[in-house]
């Protein structure tokens, strides 16, 4: 009769499991300790130390300020816009009507 062989264990199932624990805590204390780092560091880099924070309500009516010049800026490119449409019509009617006077005298000197 042959005997199967089968590993064992050397260590105590309570033994690994906390190993375990041990590792991923330490590798979740890593990481938030390397976010913390960079978080930090980012901050630091983006605004400098002497400079106050603006308030909220401050950014929103410094956004409302830029839209609203915004929306201007677009309405007097399109008024600009038609009025230069306008002008060249303008000019073109006129040219039109002295062609139609030309060709209205032209027609009553053959007559």
């Amino acid at each position: 009769m042959q005997r199967t062989y089968v590993l064992q264990p050397m260590r105590s199932l309570a033994v690994r499991l906390s190993t375990w624990a041990f590792v991923c805590a330490a590798c979740v204390a890593a990481g938030a300790a390397a976010m913390h780092g960079y978080a930090m560091r980012a901050v630091s880099a983006s605004a400098p130390c002497t400079a106050p924070a603006a308030p909220a309500a401050h950014d929103d009516t410094q956004d409302a300020l830029a839209r609203a010049q915004l929306a201007l800026r677009q309405e007097a490119a399109s008024r600009a816009s038609v009025q230069k449409s306008a002008d060249a019509l303008t000019v073109e009617v006129r040219q039109l009507q002295a062609q139609v006077l030309f060709l209205q005298e032209q027609g009553r000197s053959r007559r």
